[in-house]
């Protein structure tokens, strides 16, 4: 019996792994703000690619998110990449209507699923100490792409153009990423960042401070503060 239990723990380990996991956090408030965009964007990617595994939670509270996410994991078993949506700042995330939690404390609610990709649509999420502090619990996620600054609507479209390259072809293409958020980032202010596991790890502060300090000077409030303070050369009358 013993032999067999084993066998069965190891099978249902191995099974594949489900693609996309969304979590819309504190759901009454996104909606309240025009931000609830996890609902909408995972109906279309269940439409566009019916054949993969997806699941959204939305949250209320904690006690019902641990009931939701325990749902999830009994359905699917672990899944490779999560999407949330929510607001945040580089000390947390509004995790459910409970309120802030730190980043350390949302990677502890997400390790079980052993994700290998992390989006955050979420303001602040991409600067250091908070991509750090998500990767320590989590030992399986390998890449998180997030904003290191305040992160507007019309700034999430690369998140999801990203979403659907590795649904579709089970990777993210390097160079299409870099082209895209960059071109993102011209046409609309919205930086995103990529960040690997290594790029965080001991020895890396310094330069995570510098790509903070790259964030905040290119963040596009910034520039409009600049050019109310500095002045304008006006042609000759």
């Amino acid at each position: 019996m013993r032999a067999k239990r084993r066998s069965g723990q190891i099978e249902q380990r191995r099974q594949p792994r489900a693609h996309l996991l969304i979590i819309e956090c504190d759901s009454r408030k996104l909606a309240a703000d025009g931000l609830n965009l996890g609902r909408a964007f995972g109906r279309l990617v269940k439409t566009v690619f019916p054949e993969k595994r997806i699941s959204i939670v939305q949250t209320f509270s904690e006690q019902k998110l641990t009931e939701n996410l325990a749902d999830v994991f009994r359905e699917y078993g672990r899944v490779r990449s999560i999407l949330m949506v929510g607001h945040s700042n580089e000390a947390g995330l509004v995790l459910t209507a409970d309120g802030l939690r730190s980043w350390s404390v949302v990677g502890n609610w997400l390790q079980i699923f052993e994700p290998e990709f992390c989006f955050l649509a979420a303001c602040r999420a991409g600067k250091s100490e908070a991509v750090r502090d998500l990767f320590k619990p989590i030992k399986t996620l390998r890449q998180i792409y997030a904003c290191p600054a305040a992160l507007y609507k019309n700034q999430t479209p690369p998140l999801a153009v990203l979403i659907g390259m590795l649904l579709k072809d089970g990777k993210i293409d390097e160079e299409v990423s870099g082209a895209l958020r960059l071109v993102n980032y011209v046409l609309t202010g919205g930086q995103l960042y990529r960040w690997r596991r290594a790029e965080t790890g001991p020895g890396e502060e310094v330069k995570g401070r510098l790509l903070d300090g790259v964030a905040s000077l290119f963040d596009q409030g910034t520039w409009d503060l600049l050019e109310r303070l500095l002045p304008r050369k006006h042609p000759p009358s």
